[in-house]
C-alpha cells in the first residue's frame, strides 16, 4: 500500500471549503464561500436585548454569597439555588415577554392570566418558579427571628393545628413524602362565605413543579357570551362600577372577590414555603438527605418575615373586617 505524506497536519488547514474561482457566484457554489466573505464584526456582534426583570433583591444576599445561609445552606449551594437559578428564570422570562404588552407585569400576575393557556405553558412556568423561589428565600436571615417572639401570630397557628409542632410535623412530613420537585406552602384561606367578614383559617398547601399556590389561576370568569356581543356591550360589562358598597349583588366588593375565584374556591395568601427541589438541596446533603435538609429549613425559618406577610386578621388582631 502508497501512502502520501500530508504537507501540513490537517489542524493547520483552513476549515472553510475550497471553491473553485469558475464557480464563485454560480447558484451552485456552496452557501459557506458566500457566507465567508461578510465582515467578520458583524457576524460577530451581540444581539441587543432589554431586560424588564430583574433578580430581586434579598436583605441579606452579600452575606449569603460569602458565607452561606448560617446552618442552613452553604455558599456554593446558595450560588446554584438562587444566584444562578433565579438569573436563568429572569432571563428566560425576559424573552418570552419582550415587546409583549405584559412584559411589565409582575410574576404572579403573569403566572395568573396564563396559568390556563397551554400554548403559553413555558411563561407559566418561568414566571411562577421565579415567583416562587423568591418567596422561599425571603422567609431566610442570618438571624432569624423564633416564632416565640411573635405570639399573636403563634397564637393563631396553635388554633388551626393544635401546637407548632403538629405543624411542622405536617409540613415536613408532606415535603419529605412528595415524589417529586415541588412546594409546600403555609397559607392563609379567608372564608368569603360569611359576607362582609374575612375570617379563614391556616392550610397546607402543596404545588408540584412550578404550580402556583393562588387559586385565581384556575378560573377565570367569563359572565358574557362574546359570540351575541359586540364591542361596545362587552366594553360596557367590563366598565368602572360606581358603587360597590353594601352586602347584596354582584358589584359588591365582597362578591366581585369571589367571581375571580373557581367553584367552591376561597381567597389564600402564601405566607410561608420550602423548596424541594432537588439543586437546592443536593449539593449541601446529599442524595439521601432531603429530610435532613427540611428539619434545618424549620430552623432556619424567620418567623419575623412571616409575620409581616401574614394578613392582618390571620394574626387576630382584626377578627371583623368590613369591605
Amino acid at each position: 500500500m502508497i501512502t502520501r505524506r500530508l504537507a501540513r497536519p490537517l489542524s493547520q488547514s483552513s476549515p472553510s471549503a475550497w471553491v473553485c474561482p469558475s464557480c464563485i457566484g454560480s447558484p451552485f457554489a456552496p452557501r459557506q464561500a458566500a457566507a465567508s466573505i461578510l465582515p467578520q464584526t458583524r457576524r460577530q456582534q451581540p444581539q441587543q436585548r432589554r431586560s424588564i426583570h430583574h433578580v430581586p433583591p434579598l436583605t441579606y444576599d452579600a452575606t449569603f454569597q460569602q458565607d452561606g445561609i448560617p446552618n442552613f445552606i452553604s455558599k456554593y449551594g446558595y450560588k446554584i439555588a438562587w444566584t444562578e437559578y433565579q438569573a436563568l428564570m429572569v432571563q428566560k422570562l425576559n424573552e418570552l415577554t419582550a415587546g409583549e404588552p405584559y412584559e411589565h407585569s409582575l410574576t404572579k400576575d403573569l403566572a395568573i392570566q396564563f396559568a390556563r393557556a397551554p400554548m403559553s405553558a413555558s411563561l407559566f412556568n418561568h414566571a411562577s418558579m421565579a415567583h416562587n423561589n423568591h418567596y422561599f428565600f425571603s422567609t431566610l436571615s442570618t438571624h432569624p427571628s423564633k416564632l416565640d417572639n411573635h405570639p399573636s401570630l403563634k397564637q393563631s397557628l396553635i388554633s388551626t393545628f393544635g401546637s407548632i409542632e403538629t405543624l411542622q410535623m405536617t409540613m415536613l412530613d408532606t415535603a419529605s413524602a412528595m415524589f417529586g420537585p415541588g412546594f409546600v406552602w403555609l397559607i392563609w384561606a379567608r372564608d368569603l362565605d360569611i359576607v362582609g367578614t374575612r375570617k379563614g383559617g391556616w392550610r397546607i398547601l402543596t404545588t408540584y413543579l412550578a404550580g402556583t399556590p393562588y387559586v385565581e389561576a384556575g378560573y377565570r370568569q367569563q359572565g358574557i357570551d362574546t359570540n351575541t356581543n359586540n364591542a361596545s356591550s362587552q366594553n360596557a360589562y367590563r366598565g368602572p362600577i360606581s358603587n360597590n358598597v353594601g352586602y347584596m349583588g354582584q358589584y359588591t366588593k365582597a362578591n366581585m372577590d369571589k367571581a375571580k375565584l373557581p367553584p367552591g374556591g376561597t381567597n389564600a395568601q402564601p405566607v410561608l414555603c420550602v423548596n424541594t427541589w432537588e439543586h437546592v438541596w443536593l449539593r449541601d446533603y446529599g442524595i439521601s438527605g432531603k429530610r435532613a435538609f427540611l428539619s434545618d429549613w424549620w430552623d432556619t425559618v424567620d418567623w419575623g418575615a412571616v409575620e409581616q406577610i401574614a394578613p392582618k386578621e390571620s394574626k387576630g388582631t382584626a377578627q371583623f373586617i368590613r369591605y
